[in-house]
């Protein structure tokens, strides 16, 4: 499966991302700031539409819309995560999103790989459950599954638009959609005066740069994920996400002799256990999406 190297290094980077975040948790999380910063990422990517061709209409047409489903699918999970826990809401998504890909794909999987998604899901669940912290609100639980529900639909978007395209005029294209909401943001940050005057200030300091390093490992992590669906389903390439999870689980382990209070890793034996035969089942589940 030539995808799966893409897709384990866009979840590489995708821990990244979420341990640089763990350093910001203390602050209020503000759904649309996130999502414009993340929005003016991504259209960087712009920069390359003198190099490439223009796609068709309808090339265009569904990567806007699967666009548009994405960044309400992260806005969702924003609103999830102020109204619950990361240590829940981010594995949930991580679940139920595989899962419907599988329920909403028309392309064919193979009995391996059909089997290989159920058991790659579970891993995401032994890796997290323990994790779990709190009480499970029912908002919290709809927001996760309505926000995993959008991810599906904007890959399988996605994933149509490449059978018609080659991958770049898809991806650089798809971003168009982005600079309504990103000018409509930033005209309605200079009315209400919240625009910093000066962004030195902001951008260099450690938080600043933090929230930088993560905004670009998670927009590495994007582009890989969305080139691993051009070569694969996405249901096989999501269901790999169980992958990000070990990644975070070695990576806090290790970063917790520097910060042990941001990673420190606490949990008892059955806890270490479900841990365990989550990266056991994952390298199964390897082995049968390669086989």
């Amino acid at each position: 499966m030539i995808h799966i190297p893409f897709t384990l290094l866009a979840y590489l980077f995708n821990a990244l991302a979420v341990l640089s975040n763990k350093f910001l948790l203390k602050r209020a999380i503000q759904p649309l700031t996130y999502i414009f910063y993340i929005s003016c990422f991504n259209l960087l990517l712009l920069l390359l539409i003198p190099f490439i061709k223009v796609p068709a209409r309808e090339v265009f047409f569904l990567s806007s819309f699967a666009t548009c489903l994405w960044t309400i699918g992260v806005y969702l999970m924003f609103l999830a995560l102020k109204s619950g826990s990361v240590s829940r809401v981010i594995p949930l998504i991580g679940t139920f999103l595989p899962l419907n890909l599988l329920y909403f794909s028309k392309e064919p999987i193979t009995n391996n790989q059909f089997l290989a998604v159920l058991i790659l899901s579970l891993a995401i669940l032994l890796l997290t459950v323990f994790d779990f912290k709190g009480k499970l609100l029912f908002q919290e639980l709809i927001l996760s599954a309505t926000s995993a529900t959008l991810f599906a639909l904007s890959y399988l978007l996605l994933r149509d638009a490449f059978l018609l395209e080659q991958f770049l005029p898809v991806l650089v294209w798809s971003k168009f959609i982005l600079i309504p909401f990103c000018l409509a943001y930033f005209i309605n940050l200079i009315i209400s005066q919240k625009i910093s005057i000066k962004p030195k200030k902001v951008v260099f300091t450690p938080t600043g740069l933090i929230f930088i390093a993560g905004q670009a490992f998670g927009s590495l992590s994007e582009v890989l994920l969305v080139f691993s669906i051009s070569l694969a389903t996405p249901s096989l390439v999501n269901s790999l996400q169980g992958t990000q999870y070990a990644f975070l689980f070695i990576l806090s382990l290790i970063l917790a002799k520097k910060y042990p209070t941001i990673f420190e890793e606490k949990f008892n034996k059955l806890a270490l256990i479900s841990k365990i035969l989550g990266l056991v089942l994952i390298g199964f589940g390897l082995y049968l999406l390669a086989s």
